[in-house]
């Protein structure tokens, strides 16, 4: 499958037409240069990073008008400037802060290597504080092409339906894995340290591999500006309807050439109120640290971090809990993150490495509540693993066109699950336990190598191309499984043609073909989960795609909308199904299509407000029966009204649409459509104390937390208060 995408890398060197780079330098309202941003054109894959004065260069040359952002060192978002033309020499851009305001860019995901027709969108750390989420699904549930999966605390993203393992979460340049069936969450990160959130929508198997079949998700936390003073940012919220209380702090100290952090929070949640009476088992609890240190090593610049999260008591709730609770007792996560960038290194422009080490464990408990004829009892699992990730790129400059190579290895082992079945007696004390051995020893690592490459073909027309070989090892000793291996390789790859800016109109066109090799959990563990019982399949086949994406944009002053469309063709489709309500398996079926249309708009209006409008519709069946897919959003309507009131005070309401969901896949139901208007507000009493508000589903609407079989209510009405000082 590779060989078209190499011979298209090829001849594009050679057939590229001549282009010159754009020279530009990044300078504030009073004149001082922007060092250290990070500088991506909207719409378009790559990113610049400025020198210490300001400068920066861009090749091939952008196609005017264009609007680009620019993102400070220490995370500070400037204001997205229009560049109607490209001057002779060193053109100066002058750009402002946007540090009290709210801000979400779409067409623009810095920390994402996305493909030329992916949907881009990025979060800026002040627009999560604004929002006041408690997971990362409630951070980013305004992005067109982003539906939730499962309910409650241990809500799952899904980009464009690609949930259980197709979705890729990164955080600081670490993927986020774990053993739930459903996919990773992030369940345990702490919004308050978000700098950042970038969401790509469209094949990420180039750059990322197998688990970025359908996108990526990618959150940066805090970053501290060299040479700065101590500083201390300190938050506590309490909330109604979904009682919930947090706590968060945050130390920091630029260094002379680089910065420490220290942050810690905690937090929990009692059982939230619906409109119907109190959700039972919807409740969690967490607490984590987070330190890092970043220093200037020569040219370049290291960041060494580490991370650890504890949750306690997460809760699974279910329309039969007064039965069987279903919670995890805990799920902990560690992490160590350390990465190097350099500027001008011999060959390469710019070079990265980034590396990763963690331990993941969690336990997940069915607690079967006594009755007259039988006593309590409880199905438990125990898993932990370990994982590991290196990830290198260079990026060259070749004339006119912009070529970066790559390797990612990933993995996971020491994987180990233990299921066991407790029964205890009318006292209390446990009368017997039945411990299996679900998972001895397990570990996977995929290893791939990829080039991407972007050049002009002429002034308003240019080429994007790429392909990534993939070899993914996995291997089970002991266990339910017994003694099993698989040795599985791939190729992934697009191509892309973009047209214009055409009087600030664009369109792009790709093709890609993706692979995805199953979890160590689809194909070998077999146990209790916080669905139901899950028995996996070692005779899976890895998926494998064809995608097509099409892409128009328009971007002017103060406007900016884009129009995406996609279809997939899924081969050999790995579906989980249900023999009886609560017993699920796995199998790969024949074909799937999956296709979808979004659309995003921003606007200006003038006088401090501004709009953001996103849209989807999608649909997924499987072609040999006709059947619908499971995880396919309904089609929804997403506005989001903004208000300014100077540098001290706003307001924002969120009014969502969502129609009723009568394609339900294997193991979901029907649910009802229904309409959501939420709204924040928040002022600004002296310079280092401000005060949030915070309201969700204030027409109290009653609706279905998911579409799962056993969902249960959502939220009603709920409200909360953010105290933060920073000084």
């Amino acid at each position: 499958m590779s060989r078209p995408f190499v011979l298209a890398l090829v001849l594009v060197l050679f057939l590229a037409a001549p282009a010159f780079a754009w020279e530009a330098r990044i300078v504030t309202t009073d004149g001082r240069p922007v060092a250290g941003a990070v500088i991506s054109i909207l719409g378009r894959p790559g990113e610049a990073v400025t020198d210490d004065d300001g400068r920066f260069t861009w090749q091939p040359d952008p196609a005017p008008p264009f609007e680009i952002l620019v993102i400070q060192s220490n995370g500070t978002y400037m204001k997205p400037v229009v560049v109607e033309t490209l001057g002779e020499g060193l053109q100066t851009i002058t750009v402002e802060s946007l540090l009290s305001e709210a801000v979400t860019v779409t067409g623009s995901a810095p920390g994402i290597e996305s493909t030329p027709a992916a949907g881009t969108t990025t979060l800026s750390g002040r627009e999560v504080d604004v929002r006041q989420p408690t997971n990362l699904m409630q951070a980013i549930e305004n992005v067109a092409g982003v539906n939730q999966v499962s309910e409650g605390q241990a809500a799952v993203p899904a980009v464009r339906g690609l949930a259980r393992g197709r979705t890729l979460i990164i955080i600081d340049g670490a993927r986020v894995t774990s053993e739930r069936r459903v996919g990773p969450s992030a369940t345990y990160l702490d919004p308050t340290v978000v700098d950042s959130v970038d969401v790509a929508r469209g094949p990420g198997s180039v750059a990322y591999g197998s688990d970025a079949f359908g996108g990526v998700i990618s959150i940066r936390t805090r970053r501290v500006t060299p040479a700065t003073p101590w500083a201390v940012r300190f938050q506590a919220t309490a909330g109604t309807g979904i009682p919930d209380r947090r706590v968060s702090g945050m130390v920091s100290k630029g260094l002379p050439a680089g910065s420490v952090l220290f942050a810690a929070h905690t937090r929990s949640a009692d059982d939230w109120e619906s409109p119907e009476g109190t959700v039972f088992n919807s409740g969690f609890a967490d607490h984590g640290f987070l330190a890092r240190v970043e220093q200037q090593v020569g040219r370049g610049m290291i960041s060494v971090g580490w991370q650890s999260d504890f949750g306690r008591d997460i809760e699974r709730p279910r329309n039969n809990s007064r039965t069987v609770r279903f919670y995890y007792p805990y799920e902990n996560s560690h992490r160590f993150t350390g990465a190097y960038e350099l500027q001008d290194a011999g060959f390469f422009r710019r070079v990265s490495v980034s590396t990763f080490l963690g331990s993941y464990d969690q336990r997940t408990d069915q607690d079967r509540f006594a009755t007259a004829t039988a006593g309590r009892s409880i199905e438990r699992a125990d898993v932990s693993a370990k994982d590991f990730g290196v990830r290198a790129f260079g990026e060259k400059l070749l004339g006119e066109a912009r070529l970066e190579l790559g390797l990612d290895l990933n993995g996971r082992f020491g994987l180990e699950a233990i299921d066991d079945f407790i029964t205890y007696g009318d006292d209390g004390t446990i009368e017997s336990t039945r411990p299996n051995v679900s998972i001895d020893n397990a570990r996977r690592t995929d290893t791939g190598l990829y080039a991407n490459l972007d050049t002009a073909l002429t002034s308003v027309l240019s080429l994007g191309a790429g392909v990534r070989a993939d070899y993914v090892i996995t291997k089970n000793t002991g266990g339910y499984f017994g003694d099993l291996s698989t040795t599985n390789g791939g190729a992934s790859g697009y191509v892309a043609l973009t047209a214009g800016t055409f009087r600030g109109v664009s369109t792009t066109l790709q093709v890609a073909h993706g692979f995805r090799d199953p979890t160590l959990s689809d194909r070998y563990y077999r146990g209790p989960t916080g669905r139901g019982f899950i028995t996996g399949n070692p005779d899976l086949d890895p998926e494998t795609s064809w995608q097509v994406d099409w892409t128009l944009r328009y971007t002017a002053a103060r406007y900016r909308l884009a129009a995406f469309y996609y279809q997939y063709r899924i081969n050999d489709l790995i579906e989980r199904y249900q023999t009886t309500i609560d017993d699920f398996y796995f199998r790969n079926r024949g074909s799937a299509r999956i296709r979808g249309f979004e659309v995003e708009g921003q606007a200006d209006l003038g006088r401090g407000f501004t709009l953001d409008v996103a849209t989807q519709v999608a649909q997924g069946v499987a072609l040999d029966t006709g059947s619908d897919l499971d995880d396919i959003s309904p089609f929804n309507l997403t506005t989001v009204l903004r208000k300014a009131f100077g540098a001290r005070a706003y307001t924002q309401a969120r009014l969502a649409y969502f129609a009723d969901d009568e394609n339900e896949g294997p193991t979901e139901r029907e649910v009802p459509g229904y309409t959501l208007l939420d709204a924040q507000a928040g002022y600004t009493v002296a310079a280092p104390l401000e005060i949030r508000v915070q309201a969700r589903n204030l027409l109290n609407e009653t609706y279905l937390a998911s579409q799962d079989v056993r969902a249960v209510l959502a939220a009603g009405r709920s409200a909360s208060v953010t105290i933060a000082v920073k000084f």
